[in-house]
């Protein structure tokens, strides 16, 4: 089971399979998109500087929430009432968007990404960043997700950024083991017999 920073190792598999596939892919001398992992500041400062974090051309990848994963939940609590180990599984909400100059590159991006994430759907093994203390059978599904246009456009509203063409796609499961906890020291009961005089 994965550690406390299995979120930010997903962020970063994911960043990690894109810009390698991105390289692979794209002929050379063509102009390839970076891949990023973005935040809410991020949103503000495109291309603004040199140390943006989102120069054209980019794809960003945009965790807007993280929810409890209901339909594995049981599951994984009647393991815990076994081993005592408790766990709890996640889902990462993500939105991918393309950052260029040209609207037809941007598409182009969008295109390519879905193609990548649709080819290697599944996350394990070597494409598993360290950084999340996987165990050796973890893997991660990266799967569309069903995101309504009200809830995009509502997701925006709270951004500061401009309504940005995004494909919305869902990590799962990441399911976080919980602290080890040291074992206590046996209690022993030692009675006493009384003396009646």
């Amino acid at each position: 089971m994965a550690g406390y920073k299995a979120l930010a190792a997903v962020g970063r598999s994911i960043v990690d399979l894109l810009n390698r596939r991105f390289d692979e892919i794209l002929p050379a001398g063509q102009p390839r998109p970076h891949a990023v992992l973005a935040g809410t500041v991020d949103f503000d400062q495109v291309n603004s500087n040199p140390v943006a974090r989102i120069q054209y051309p980019a794809i960003s990848v945009y965790c807007y929430r993280v929810s409890v994963d209901r339909e594995v939940r049981p599951g994984w609590s009647a393991v815990a009432s076994a081993d005592g180990i408790p766990r709890l599984p996640l889902r990462m909400h993500l939105l991918i968007a393309a950052w260029d100059s040209v609207v037809e590159s941007e598409l182009e991006s969008l295109g390519l990404t879905a193609q990548v994430l649709e080819s290697e759907s599944i996350l394990t093994g070597p494409l598993l960043h360290p950084s999340g203390d996987w165990a050796p059978g973890d893997a991660i599904a990266i799967v569309a997700d069903d995101l309504a246009l009200d809830s995009m456009s509502e997701a925006f509203q709270a951004l500061t950024t401009d309504y940005r063409l995004s494909l919305p796609y869902l990590a799962r499961v990441i399911c976080l083991e919980g602290r080890h906890e040291a074992g206590g020291e046996p209690v022993a009961t030692v009675a006493a017999a009384g003396v009646v005089s």
